[in-house]
């Protein structure tokens, strides 16, 4: 059985994570490759707790770590694991890096969210879309429902740790202010290129 590929697509807020990870999913479906999209948070109970949690403010941000980390490991355990095994290509969007960019914003120990995830799949791919504060805020200001990480100057923080991340880590960064044939001809030659050195569906 051959291994499968994990993907991973990071970001700030409105910088497309979702519609791109949900376009190259489709993608890779229709070339035949055998391929899952999923997100964090995910639809468990401690995903869905979060996700009512992003609509208010918290007391701790270490209590965001913490259950982005819980929620991480049933990601990894009922979903990430059991389809790489069976030979999947994943694409998540979101991952690990957004505990470090956004509980890190927030002041948290970078080395302390390493800790408590550092039993985490690591990615063969990670993907940063990269776009300014301003147009991530001009991009979701029609969202019905406000989440607490939706300022300018907390975005800034946040940015500045992705893009450091990806020199540390030598992710691939991708400007996400460009239209979005240019991301996704991008994006598929990154994984073309990965899939031809490292995989085969057969």
């Amino acid at each position: 059985m051959n291994k499968g590929i994990f993907i991973v697509f990071e970001g700030i807020d409105g910088s497309g994570t979702t519609s791109n990870s949900k376009l190259i999913t489709a993608w890779l479906e229709k070339l035949g490759y055998p391929t899952i999209w999923t997100s964090e948070p995910t639809q468990s109970d401690i995903g869905m707790l979060i996700k009512k949690k992003l609509k208010t403010p918290t007391l701790d941000p270490h209590i965001d770590a913490l259950l982005f980390a819980a929620d991480r490991i049933w990601h990894i355990e009922k979903i990430i694991k059991p389809n790489l095994e069976k030979g999947y290509i994943v694409i998540s969007d979101r991952y690990f890096e957004s505990s470090i960019a956004y509980q890190g914003a927030q002041g948290v120990d970078i080395k302390w969210i390493q800790l408590i995830n550092k039993n985490i799949i690591s990615p063969d791919i990670t993907i940063i879309l990269d776009i300014s504060p301003e147009k991530s805020l001009e991009r979701i200001k029609n969202r019905e429902i406000k989440e607490k990480f939706e300022s300018m100057d907390f975005l800034k923080k946040v940015r500045e740790i992705y893009l450091e991340r990806a020199k540390i880590k030598n992710y691939y960064i991708i400007d996400a202010e460009k239209e979005i044939n240019y991301i996704q001809e991008k994006i598929k030659n990154i994984i073309l290129r990965y899939i031809q050195e490292n995989y085969s569906s057969e």
